[in-house]
This record gives C-alpha cells, sequence and structure tokens, in this order.
C-alpha cells in the first residue's frame, strides 16, 4: 500500500522535527490578547515574582507599565496589594513619560492599607506619549510568607486636552510560599506508562514497516547535529516557519495513517479519517480557544505515544544510551546557556501546533494573568519513553516501572525548584535522565558483578 522504505524515511524526519520542540519545561500564562486593540495596557513587569527565597526583609521592585500608549499626557494611578505581606519602601517615576519631556510627580504610600497613589503629568500643555514602557517603578519589603495580587484599582489616563483614553488592566502577582505540582509528573508518568504497555502489543505489527531497521551509533549523533542545527535555522530564518507547519502536518498525518491502517486491517479508506479530521480541525479551529487548551493537548498527548512507538524500534541499547547524553548536552547548552531552543519554539508559537502539552499546575496557583500552567515538550514525552522502553527490553517489567518512577521523582524535584526559585525555561531531558541514569548504572554493574560471580572458576581444596 505504500513504500516501505518512503515510510521509514518520514519516521526519521518526523523525529528530527519533532523533537526540535524537546522543549524546555517552563511556566507559561495566557496571552494578553491582540496586540492591535486601541486600549492602552496597564499591566506589571515582571507580570509574576514567585520565589520561595524572598523572606522577610528581602526587596522586590517591579514596574506598573502601560503597553500601547497613544496621546498620553499624564495619569493618575491607585495600585494595592496585600498590607500585611509586603509593604511599599519607594516610588520611583517610570522612564516612558520621562523621556517625552518634563513631568510633575506626586507620590503617596499608605502602607496601613496597602495603597500607592501616583500622579505623573506632562508640564508641556501640548506634550503626549506614544509607546511601551515603565509608569511608575515600586520597591516592595516583604513582612511575611503567603501571595497577594498588585492591582489597578482607580485609573485615570488623560490626553492634552484632559479627556479619558480607553485602557485595560493586568494584575501583578508575588507569592513566596513553597509551591509544588502533582499534574505534569502525573501526566508525564502515564503517557510513558502507556507507552511502554502498547509497545508490546504493536511492536510486531510495527517491525514490517520498519524492516528491521536500526539506528547506528553515528545515525544517533548525526540526528542530534541535525537537530541542533535546524533549531538555529528556525531562528534565523523566520520565512522557514510555513514549510514547518506543512513538515509537522505531514509527521502528524503520517504517524495517524499508519496507526490505523495497520490495526484496520490495512483497510486505507479507514487509515485516512483520523488525519483528515486532524487536519481540518488544525485548519478551521486552530484559532480558537477549544483548540488552544483541549484540542491541541489531546492531540500532543496522543501523538507523544505515537511517535515513541513508531521510532523506538530504530534504537537499541547502545544507541539510546549515546543518543540520551547527547540530547541532554544539547538541550542544556541550547536551554540555558544560548536560549535558543527556547527562541525556537517562541518562532513557531503562531503555528497553533500540538507541539507541547500544557497543564495547569495543581495545587492551582492563580496569577493576576491567569491559571499558571506548566508546559512539556512532544521530544520530552518521547524520550521518557524511549527509556523506559529500552529498560523493559533489557532488564524486565518490573525494573523498568521502577525506572520511570525514578523518571519522575527526578522531575518533580527539578519542577519544585523551577516553580520556586528559577521562574524561566529549562531542560526537560537533564530532568528525566537524572532520575533514570543512576539507576540503569546501578544495575548494569549488578548485572555484571553477578556475571562475573557465576564465571568464577571453583578452586579445588588442598590436599593435606
Amino acid at each position: 500500500m505504500y513504500d516501505k522504505k518512503v515510510v521509514v524515511l518520514a519516521a526519521v524526519i518526523s523525529l528530527a522535527f519533532l523533537v526540535l520542540f524537546f522543549s524546555a519545561v517552563g511556566p507559561i500564562r495566557p496571552a494578553l490578547g491582540d496586540d492591535s486593540s486601541s486600549e492602552i495596557v496597564l499591566r506589571f513587569s515582571p507580570s509574576s515574582i514567585i520565589n520561595n527565597s524572598k523572606v522577610r526583609g528581602e526587596e522586590f521592585a517591579v514596574n506598573a507599565s502601560a503597553v500601547g500608549a497613544e496621546s498620553l499626557h499624564g495619569f493618575v494611578l491607585r495600585l494595592s496589594y496585600d498590607a500585611n505581606l509586603v509593604e511599599c519602601v519607594s516610588v520611583q517615576e517610570g522612564a516612558l513619560l520621562r523621556a517625552f519631556g518634563n513631568t510633575i510627580t506626586f507620590y503617596t504610600i499608605d502602607n496601613s492599607l496597602g495603597n500607592v497613589y501616583a500622579s505623573v503629568n506632562m508640564t508641556s500643555s501640548g506634550a503626549v506619549v506614544n509607546g511601551t514602557g515603565s509608569l511608575v517603578r515600586l520597591t516592595f519589603s516583604v513582612k511575611g510568607v503567603g501571595e497577594t495580587r498588585l492591582s489597578f484599582r482607580e485609573v485615570n489616563l488623560y490626553d492634552s486636552a484632559g479627556s479619558s483614553l480607553p485602557y485595560v488592566t493586568v494584575d501583578g502577582y508575588f507569592s513566596n510560599k513553597f509551591n509544588f505540582d502533582f499534574s505534569m509528573p502525573l501526566v508525564l508518568f502515564v503517557v510513558t506508562l502507556v507507552s511502554m504497555f502498547l509497545n508490546g502489543k504493536v511492536e510486531n505489527k510495527l517491525k514490517s514497516v520498519m524492516e528491521e531497521r536500526a539506528f547506528r551509533v553515528q545515525d544517533a549523533v548525526l540526528l542530534v547535529g541535525l537537530m541542533s542545527v535546524m533549531i538555529y535555522v528556525v531562528v534565523f530564518v523566520r520565512q522557514i516557519t510555513l514549510i514547518l507547519m506543512v513538515l509537522f502536518l505531514f509527521a502528524y498525518s503520517m504517524l495517524l495513517f499508519i496507526f490505523t491502517y495497520l490495526f484496520s486491517k490495512n483497510r486505507w479508506y479507514i487509515g485516512i479519517l483520523p488525519p483528515a479530521v486532524f487536519i481540518l480541525l488544525y485548519a478551521f479551529a486552530r484559532d480558537t480557544t477549544v483548540w488552544a487548551f483541549y484540542l491541541s493537548n489531546v492531540y500532543g498527548l496522543v501523538f507523544a505515544v505515537l511517535i515513541t512507538l513508531y521510532m523506538v524500534g530504530l534504537f537499541n541499547w547502545k544507541t539510546t544510551a549515546i543518543f540520551g547524553v547527547l540530547i541532554t548536552v544539547m538541550d542544556i547548552v541550547l536551554v540555558l546557556v544560548t536560549g535558543t531552543m527556547v527562541q525556537a519554539a517562541e518562532a513557531t508559537r503562531s503555528l497553533s501546533l500540538p507541539v507541547m502539552v500544557s497543564v495547569p499546575l495543581i495545587p492551582l496557583i492563580a496569577t493576576g494573568e491567569g491559571v499558571l500552567m506548566l508546559s512539556l515538550g512532544l521530544g520530552d514525552f518521547f524520550f521518557a519513553g524511549l527509556l523506559g522502553i529500552q529498560t523493559l527490553k533489557k532488564y524486565g517489567r518490573r525494573f523498568a516501572i521502577f525506572s520511570v518512577v525514578g523518571m519522575i521523582v527526578s522531575f518533580f524535584i527539578f519542577e519544585v525548584v523551577l516553580l520556586n526559585y528559577l521562574q524561566r525555561p529549562f531542560p526537560g531531558t537533564l530532568m528525566i535522565v537524572c532520575g533514570w541514569a543512576p539507576l540503569a548504572v546501578w544495575k548494569e554493574l549488578t548485572q555484571r558483578k553477578k556475571t562475573a560471580v557465576g564465571n568464577r572458576p571453583v578452586n579445588e581444596e588442598a590436599k593435606v
């Protein structure tokens, strides 16, 4: 029905482009909306400060900023906060109005009620401000442990004629309480176990497709090298995003067709239905909330399992170990050192492709911009599934499940650090491999020791 060599080549292409988004694990927040809106957006920068190390006496600063200001001559603000948790110690004029001319300023701090009053006005009667920048800069001192909204309560933005300007506000958020999350570790655990369980059921069917092929060491090295190159291409050649969309849609549709075709007893007319539905939903619903929050995540989870099942047959224990080391090193460099991986993900975010799975943290963290969510790339799901299935083949089911538990515990610990102290993208591969590698090394050494003891010659008893 299809050429097997073409399918194998397509599988490699699928992996290369999907694992591009090995994507940094990190918190994400809802976008502010359409940048073309005529309303001025008032928000805090940074929008959220979540840091458990901010204890009593520690200070932090935020800017109350205007995004997309037009014809702004002056403003009056009342900003509020929880006075039991923080107190404002200083207020300074921001850079936005000052960059357009001289200003008159007035500030009042009321820490008993948790209010800051700020007023800034251009001295020249005809002067106006257009652009984005800080209106006022606030410095707070921490008094206790907890969370608080930083809110715009009373706002008046006006032009040179004294007429009010339209605006929308987005609250800020501060928390120094201890945060953790169960949702993403649980999702990763379930997806990995499902991949391991299904692999035994589909492996024989897929062998005919893969033609018993497997990656050699040089193939694994070449694959990681190509992924690194492609990440830089995505960042620096913006016009490639359309090509990426076509490749992703082809890869996803191919996976859906092959699995449906194989398990519908080679009925092609049934095999084309899932990819057709996927393409139609992507074409007509990708700009909707239903796609962004639900369908994209559902398809992301489905593809995470299908990619793992389809690609795991190309690896053996040796190439898995080499691939794991190289991809982790690449992930660390491109996320923590150069940041290129994060830029690549941002460059393709507008495509709304299901390359990541995003779930709300549990327990929930409700910031001023909405519920805080954590995102994990499909490549990380594939990586965990690859390690789990290869461990299953080499050491059996019990130890494989034990190794998956190790991955999840490691992921959970890293995630706690990420949520409480870093608040930045982080290499998911490192979070996973740190839980798997020590157990795999321990098991390998134990096996070798048993083998050495079993092969040791028995000495004859000394004659008396």
